[in-house]
């Protein structure tokens, strides 16, 4: 049985490891380090890939792991759409993943689905109008289906809860970053706000809870396994 947690420790140190690199350690290779978090994820679900439906969060890793290429390792302005349009797919990979693991509510949730992403992009084009853009168009859809999957979540709250915290700690950093993002371009903050000091701290916040979500979808498939071999 111990030997069983081996690997997911190791996965555990070595994800700490990089997170205090990235947080708190000044660094001209911080980007890559950034990125070797989700690496490390991607690879950590490989080991249960045909478990329990596990494949659709490898899918939905390796799809952040593309988005966070665009975002991260090449940080290029022009190329925020492109990752923004992967996430898109990262979410509705967990989005297929969550069906498959409730098909009790299979109708609840599809009616969530489609309710929150028609009011969410309704919304998100009214309040931008003029000012939309394929990243804010692909950053709407991939927050409404981040959103529709947490409250999926709810339904089953019981066997879900897990990767339903990982989806709350990736809510929060989304949150930071579209602040961040929106800084300027679609909204600008007022001097003395908590919005603007917030966008403007000297902290990476959005690594804070990127970090422990990404961790935590991985371990989420592990886990599973440790639950099936008990």
């Amino acid at each position: 049985m111990i030997k069983r947690f081996i690997p997911l420790l190791i996965f555990i140190l070595v994800e700490i490891v990089l997170s205090i690199f990235v947080l708190f350690i000044e660094t001209p290779i911080l980007n890559i380090l950034s990125y070797l978090v989700i690496v490390f994820a991607f690879i950590f679900s490989l080991f249960t890939l045909f478990k329990n439906y596990n494949y659709l969060i490898t899918i939905g890793l390796f799809f952040t792991l593309l988005a966070d290429l665009f975002l991260v390792v090449l940080g290029n302005e022009d190329l925020r759409a492109y990752g923004m349009f992967f996430f898109v797919f990262t979410q509705l990979s967990y989005g297929i993943y969550l069906i498959f693991n409730d098909r009790k509510h299979i109708v609840p949730s599809l009616i969530i689905r489609g309710a929150i992403n028609i009011l969410t992009i309704i919304i998100g084009l009214i309040v931008l109008k003029e000012k939309a853009d394929p990243l804010s168009i692909f950053s709407i859809i991939y927050f409404a289906n981040l959103i529709s999957n947490i409250v999926v979540c709810f339904l089953n709250i019981k066997k879900l809860y897990f990767f339903l915290i990982a989806l709350l700690l990736f809510l929060l950093c989304d949150l930071f970053v579209g602040f961040t993002t929106a800084n300027g371009i679609y909204f600008t903050y007022e001097d003395g706000t908590f919005l603007y000091y917030l966008v403007n701290a000297n902290f990476n916040f959005a690594w804070l809870f990127y970090i422990p979500s990404q961790t935590l979808i991985a371990i989420t498939t592990y886990k599973v396994v440790l639950k099936i071999n008990n």
